[in-house]
């Protein structure tokens, strides 16, 4: 005789929420929207910033809060991290690393991961942001900031 487990999945319809209720704040980016999602034992977050490309996947940020860390964003977004180590670069939210690409008519992507751990609680953070290349500055990433939420984010 075999016995089957069940097995239970939990997904809230996603929210729309404020920039403050976010656990990192990209300072000088303009967020068109904000959602968060409670996906079983993870708490997703994620914003859409100005897509001037209209490429899928482009312009977001997903925060995911998560028992541990994550090295991928989860696939629902559209957009993986490449495999090559990236430039390593540090914010006030801690070390982060970045990729950037020139696509053939200018336009600049750029990936980036960070991770930052609280308690027994991971925060993990995938960006994906392209703009044409008279438009597109790096210094945000150096100018995130943990918001109040992360302060006290779950643990």
């Amino acid at each position: 005789m075999t016995q089957s487990q069940t097995v239970s999945h939990t997904f809230n319809d996603p929210v729309t929420i404020h920039d403050y209720q976010l656990p990192v704040y990209p300072e000088g980016q303009k967020l068109l929207t904000n959602y968060r999602q409670r996906r079983n034992e993870e708490l997703w977050f994620w914003s859409e910033l100005d897509n001037t490309t209209f490429q899928r996947g482009e312009n977001l940020i997903v925060q995911v809060v998560s028992k541990k860390p994550l090295e991928q964003p989860p696939s629902l977004f559209a957009f993986a991290m490449p495999s090559n180590p990236g430039e390593r670069k540090y914010n006030a939210v801690g070390p982060y690393q970045r990729w950037v690409n020139v696509m053939p008519n200018g336009d600049r992507c750029v990936y980036a991961q960070q991770h930052t751990r609280k308690m027994e609680q991971w925060l993990s953070i995938f960006i994906h942001y392209c703009a044409p290349e008279n438009r597109h500055s790096l210094t945000w990433l150096d100018e995130l900031k943990p918001s109040f939420y992360l302060e006290d984010f779950p643990s």
